[in-house]
């Protein structure tokens, strides 16, 4: 795939804002948020050695891990995220940008996070 898809800058907002999630998902989700800014962190990193298919495949991870915690705070929202990650992985397998870049858009407007354009 030789196409970019998520900024290194959102992913950085991102990391550093899990510890916002800490408070709700409490001392039991500790180990799930770990996973999930392990994945962001190796996100982040692979997009930096100009691996952009692992770095997709790092953030359809850590979307995976922040499922199952929303499972325990709101499953609705846990269903919701959980078909994301099952759209964004078949579009990630086929390599169709338009719907990565659409699921995409949809968490980060579920999220309240805003697109970081290019310069």
């Amino acid at each position: 795939m030789a196409h970019e898809f998520e900024s290194p800058s959102a992913l950085r907002a991102l990391l550093t804002r899990l510890d916002e999630l800490a408070v709700v998902v409490g001392p039991a989700g500790a180990p799930r948020l770990a996973a999930v800014r392990q994945a962001l962190a190796l996100a982040i990193a692979r997009r930096a050695a100009g691996d952009v298919p692992g770095a997709v495949e790092s953030i359809a991870g850590a979307m995976r891990e922040l499922s199952a915690l929303a499972e325990g705070v709101d499953p609705g929202e846990a269903a919701l995220m959980r078909a994301a990650v099952q759209v964004f992985g078949a579009a990630l397998g086929s390599g169709e940008r338009g719907e990565l870049e659409r699921v995409a858009e949809a968490m980060r407007e579920r999220s309240g996070a805003t697109k970081v354009e290019k310069r």
